[in-house]
């Protein structure tokens, strides 16, 4: 649960300053957009691991923005729980209708939101919805969305594995491991942010496995820019590092030297 990323999107500025200081005090990572334009400039930027919507808000009703977040195929599968004042029947069930993960009325209980926030990142995780680690989908989702493009010809399936992040690892530990998963998730969605279309796919098919769906006609150029993003960052995540080639001259926990391979990011045949 501490490597979930909170998106929180409400126009009232002290209910949104008191569930960043809340979730935030939990180990949580939280983000705060006063509006639906800047919720969607957020959701671009990097992909929360779950969502909690106001409906009203002051450029667009946040079933509208609701419905944004579904039409998109990188934020789809976010969960996301409506928080309202509006108390009738038919709201909630309008909430629950377009598919949202809960609804909750204001004045909320905090350590009750709590448990619902955990209740759905940990719905999407034991289903393997999401990954644990970037909060993308995952699992069967991810296999479903390339199986689904294999049979259309304007798709085209670009399959990325992590190269030596096992000896990364090994060095660095899992925490580290974890940051370089999140790294990767980031790099690749920042590039289909630029290059890419709203209705390009970007998934996890495993722990070092990272998918995106496109255009065939953009796919060469996402699978470059990709490759040569990473490449060129490759050292930065090594402590006090020197790279020679291939390989990356570094000091374990004993401060010994060792040469290792550098990581790095390499496309798949699929």
């Amino acid at each position: 649960m501490t490597d979930a990323r909170v998106l929180i999107v409400d126009d009232n500025e002290e209910v949104a300053q008191m569930l960043i200081m809340f979730f935030s005090a939990r180990g949580l990572k939280v983000s705060a957009a006063h509006d639906g334009e800047a919720a969607l400039r957020l959701i671009r930027e990097a992909l929360p691991t779950v969502i909690l919507l106001d409906v009203g808000l002051p450029d667009m009703d946040g079933y509208d923005l609701f419905r944004q977040f579904r039409q998109s195929a990188r934020s789809r599968y976010i969960p996301v729980i409506f928080l309202t004042r509006r108390t009738r029947k038919a709201d909630r069930l309008a909430g629950l209708q377009l598919g949202a993960d809960d609804f909750i009325t204001k004045p909320f209980d905090l350590e009750e939101l709590y448990l619902r926030v955990q209740n759905a990142v940990g719905r999407a995780v034991r289903e393997h919805l999401s990954d644990p680690h970037t909060g993308l989908p995952a699992g069967p989702i991810a296999r479903e969305e390339v199986a689904a493009a294999a049979r259309r010809s304007d798709r085209a399936v670009l399959e990325f594995r992590l190269r030596h992040a096992a000896e990364f690892r090994d060095l660095y530990g899992a925490l580290a491991g974890s940051d370089l998963l999140r790294y990767t998730a980031l790099l690749i969605n920042r590039v289909l942010n630029s290059q890419g279309q709203p209705d390009d796919f970007l998934g996890q098919l495993g722990d070092e496995r990272f998918v995106v769906i496109t255009a065939p006609e953009r796919a060469g150029d996402l699978r470059r820019q990709i490759l040569e993003r990473f490449d060129s960052d490759a050292v930065q995540h090594y402590a006090l590092a020197e790279r020679i080639g291939d390989q990356v001259r570094v000091r374990d926990a004993s401060g010994r030297e060792q040469l290792l391979p550098v990581l790095g990011l390499e496309t798949v045949a699929v």
